[in-house]
């Protein structure tokens, strides 16, 4: 096999159209969870920041939950303003000081982890009157009960502050270029889409507020004049439309997706790049991500081999889009590292036959190790997973995004399938960017679908005992919102023509559904497998769990789902002396209720268990720490860490370097893994896909 050569036809290399482009202000990088996002994102700041020293004020900002911006810069960042001096380098290593003692150009690169959280509570605190105020005039609420509604119900929550605080700092003018590092797939579309979300919030309110408007001018006779409740909504409304046009202006915003070339990678690009289309949001160019150059070694050039249909794939699906290709390293990329991009991006590096070397030479940064010839210790294959018990009811998979949860949590279901014949499992995803189709290969969808697989003897078995489902849980929540508003709209019609306070208290009780807090439409999910367990219908629930920041918000989110909805059913029956509301009211409390048992299995040690994943990379461990702390804080039971993708021994130095550094990081896992115990997987030389592959993947 030989090495790649440079095509004109097929480029490796295309310089970057961002940095040549003096118009645009907001640059947003996404893609599927452990791509690289974090890393692009920082290293285009520093290539921006360099390539505009002294005339343009750069930030980077974090949205992800996850936050890993300080951990790819190598400095604490947190929710403060901070500087990143990467001229001098001398307070967080990313460079030495020039040899003159000089410091350079003014610093002109910041960065901030958002706290999404607070940024929420101020605006509560900031418009807590407004919002009562509003409540009280179009409602039959009292205050205690509208302070408690809001308090649970704001949409979008802590995600639409965030985008609200990326508009008000481009408004502002504080910087001349925003970077904004976001969460994995679906969360971000998410939180592409909440302006017009959060314009139907508003269009709530101002239903609140037309009550008092037609009462005031009935009263007086005379012209209604604005108050602070019309001037807040006008506010709210005109910063909701303002950040539409700006995520929609192609002259000063490009989305950059970041990819791999992996075929589950890939697919999910492809969806992320059409739902951008359909938001009209800017796609120009796009980043591959850890382009393999071939070696003389098995595990590389199998690697090698297995991307080349990838890339091919990518050249066709993003064939509108300049393609900046970056290679793989053998050592990670974050602090002083990151300025190894910035040379791909400056054009220092052309073609992949230079990549073979990169990073790893004698004098390079990396010191030159000793090819590890050493047996593997304990690793396992996936077949050998951490014994679990037959009366486990849930098993929950979670980790950083890219670590392979997926894989491995299909992986688990096939072999539990196996197995335990007599049990029913069902393997369903609750992340909005669902993989379980890319993972068996299959179309799977909102249904229950079964999964064939072969027996020990190599036959298929007359039937299955494994079903898969990406449950659609907008969908569900969409049904939901359908059914109570049919509820409302027909218990409110007996009041027809009995005067306006009754139409106007019909149509904020009608919209009052949509002022639900985020995060209940995966909830809705839950619901439905629990719906599931009581019909005992299955006897093992695998759930594949959105990235870690997604995932933490998401088991938080039974208890303040369950506050929300008994918040709203009591406001219900504030109106039980107007309509009668026990349809409406019994489907809250059902849910209710659900939520609750949902709450009491997730802390069962004999009824659920959950699996960390990982993989032995700095970013990963850090993530891990904080996963397995809130866990614990969480009383979910933990008794297993899977350490994925560990580099197999060999005389390759390449793989050599790799692997060296990957022992560091284990020692580092198996330190704060305490009673934990530590199961390590090999790194596949190809991307897994398939049943035949999970049930045998090495």
């Amino acid at each position: 096999m030989n090495p790649v050569t440079l095509d004109k036809a097929h480029p490796v290399f295309s310089m970057p159209e961002f940095a040549s482009h003096p118009d645009l202000r907001l640059i947003i990088v996404g893609g599927k969870g452990g791509v690289g996002k974090t890393t692009v994102s920082s290293a285009i700041a520093l290539y921006l920041a360099q390539k505009h020293a002294g005339n343009k004020r750069i930030f980077i900002i974090s949205t992800d939950p996850a936050h890993s911006l300080g951990d790819s810069l190598g400095m604490s960042i947190g929710d403060t303003l901070t500087p990143v001096d990467w001229k001098s380098g001398l307070a967080h290593g990313l460079l030495e000081r020039d040899a003159d003692g000089t410091a350079g150009k003014p610093i002109n690169l910041f960065a901030l982890e958002l706290n999404s959280g607070r940024l929420l509570t101020t605006f509560k605190e900031n418009h807590r009157h407004v919002l009562t105020t509003l409540a009280d005039r179009g409602t039959y609420f009292d205050q205690d009960d509208i302070a408690n509604f809001f308090d649970l119900s704001l949409p979008g929550m802590d995600e639409v502050m965030a985008i609200m605080e990326v508009a008000s700092i481009l408004k502002s003018d504080a910087c001349d270029l925003l970077i904004l590092d976001t969460a994995p797939t679906g969360h971000t579309l998410r939180m592409l889409s909440l302006p017009a979300q959060m314009k139907k919030w508003v269009e709530v309110l101002d239903l609140m507020q037309q009550k008092h408007r037609f009462m005031k001018t009935c009263a007086s006779r005379k012209t209604y004049f604005k108050d602070e409740c019309d001037a807040f909504l006008d506010v709210l409304s005109a910063d909701m439309d303002r950040v539409s046009r700006l995520l929609s202006d192609r002259s000063i915003t490009r989305f950059i997706p970041v990819t791999i070339p992996e075929p589950m990678s890939i697919e999910e690009t492809h969806r992320l790049v059409v739902a951008l289309e359909e938001m009209n949001i800017p796609v120009k160019e796009m980043i591959v991500n850890r382009t393999a150059a071939y070696r003389d070694c098995p595990v590389c050039s199998v690697q090698y081999a297995d991307q080349q249909p990838s890339l091919a794939r990518i050249d066709v699906l993003f064939s509108s889009c300049s393609r900046i290709h970056l290679p793989l390293f053998p050592s990670e990329i974050h602090g002083r590292s990151l300025f190894s991009v910035v040379d791909v991006f400056d054009q220092k590096m052309e073609t992949r036959d230079q990549w073979a070397g990169v990073h790893f030479s004698p004098t390079a940064d990396m010191a030159y190790r000793t090819p590890d010839t050493r047996p593997p210790a304990s690793i396992i294959r996936p077949s050998g997973l951490p014994a679990l018990s037959p009366d486990l009811e849930f098993i929950l998979f979670g980790g950083k995004g890219g670590v392979g949860k997926t894989t491995l949590a299909a992986s688990a279901a096939l072999h539990m399938a196996r197995t335990f014949p007599d049990k029913k499992i069902l393997i369903f995803s609750t992340d909005p960017a669902h993989s379980l189709s890319d993972a068996f290969d299959r179309d799977i969808g909102n249904t229950l679908k079964p999964i064939d697989y072969p027996l020990d003897d190599g036959q298929k078995q007359e039937k299955t005992n494994l079903f898969a489902m990406e449950i659609n849980a907008d969908a569900l929540f969409e049904d939901f919102k359908a059914s109570f508003k049919q509820d409302i709209s027909a218990l409110f019609d007996q009041f027809l023509g009995s005067g306006m306070d009754i139409r106007f208290d019909r149509q904020v009780m009608t919209e009052l559904i949509s002022l639900a807090p985020p995060g209940i439409d995966e909830i809705m999910a839950l619901d439905k497998v629990m719906e599931l367990r009581k019909e005992n219908a299955f006897d093992l629930f695998i759930l594949d769990t959105s990235p870690t920041g997604h995932l933490l918000r998401f088991l938080e989110l039974p208890s303040l789902i369950r506050d929300w909805l008994i918040s709203f059913f009591r406001l219900m029956l504030k109106y039980r002396g107007v309509v009668r509301l026990a349809r409406a009211a019994e489907k809250a409390l059902v849910l209710s209720r659900n939520i609750r048992r949902m709450q009491e299995t997730l802390i069962n040690p004999k009824r659920n268990a959950f699996i960390a994943v990982t993989i032995p990379e700095s970013l990963a461990v850090l993530e891990l720490t904080r996963l397995l702390s809130a866990i614990k804080l969480s009383k979910i039971p933990c008794h297993h860490v899977i350490v994925n993708m560990m580099v197999p021994p060999g005389p390759c130095p390449f793989c050599s370097v790799r692997r060296t550094q990957q022992q560091c990081y284990l020692e580092q896992i198996q330190s704060i893994c305490d009673s934990i115990q530590v199961v390590q997987i090999p790194l596949s030389p190809h991307p897994i896909r398939g049943v035949k592959q999970l049930v045998s993947p090495i």
